[in-house]
């Protein structure tokens, strides 16, 4: 036998349901501000790469339902880089989460990654439409380097060029990966070209995990120094893998 509601309480259900989508996603735009904010932080600034993350939507009236977030994080080579517009705009919009970190770069722009190039992958997810119920929002971080293109030998000369389209997949390469040091992963984004290689596979972009992968409950991080923790134990990670 169904239930019936009345249209007050119909309408109450969807306002409360809106209300708390609002408030779960603009507190997941606040987790990420900060986190990125004390990422970019010394020592071992990391910053993060234009391309890869978008958010929520720009404005509380328009909101884009994500199950979860990619980000990439490169070190930050100097004080004139690239890296110090985007570090300013996590620190200047973090009242408002919906614009910070919004970065649009120029369509079908692109990025360069080298062979021997480090980045740091973190995962946001807050539901997994493979298990539903049973799943717990997570974020998932490792380091990525010993970039290569299909089964071609690596070379650490080598640059890939990768479109941001591309891009946006090589976080997502971190569900279901091994988290044994050293493991070798193919991501699901292809570079924009590879000598000899005309099929998709060949074009695939690949990486080692040189020390793994961690993966913690979103449920955890809900004080400041739960935070300040996790960035310490990236950077850990990022320390850890350039000595690897």
């Amino acid at each position: 036998m169904s239930s019936t509601i009345t249209r007050e309480e119909f309408a109450s259900a969807v306002a409360s349901a809106i209300t708390s989508v609002h408030h779960l996603y603009r507190e997941v735009d606040r987790l990420i501000t900060g986190l990125c904010a004390q990422l970019a932080e010394e020592p071992d600034s990391l910053v993060l790469l234009p391309g890869v993350f978008r958010k929520a939507g720009p404005s509380q009236t328009r909101r884009i339902i994500r199950n979860e977030y990619g980000l990439l994080f490169t070190f930050k080579i100097g004080e004139d880089d690239d890296g110090d517009e985007d570090e300013d705009d996590v620190e200047d919009d973090g009242d408002e989460p919906e614009e910070g970190l919004n970065h649009k770069p120029q369509k079908g722009t692109s990025a360069q990654i080298g062979a021997n190039q480090a980045l740091l992958a973190v995962r946001v997810v807050l539901v997994d439409p493979q298990k539903r119920e049973s799943f717990e929002p997570q974020i998932q971080y490792a380091v990525m380097n010993q970039w290569s293109a299909g089964n071609k030998h690596w070379d650490s000369k080598e640059v890939f060029e990768v479109r941001n389209s591309e891009l946006k997949r090589v976080p997502k390469a971190l569900v279901g990966s091994d988290p044994t040091k050293g493991f070798p992963l193919t991501t699901k984004a292809a570079v924009k070209s590879s000598l000899g290689a005309k099929r998709a596979d060949g074009r695939r972009l690949c990486c080692v995990l040189p020390v793994g992968v961690e993966t913690i409950p979103l449920f955890n991080l809900d004080t400041a120094d739960a935070l300040d923790e996790l960035v310490k134990n990236m950077k850990l990670m990022w320390s850890s893998a350039q000595s690897s």
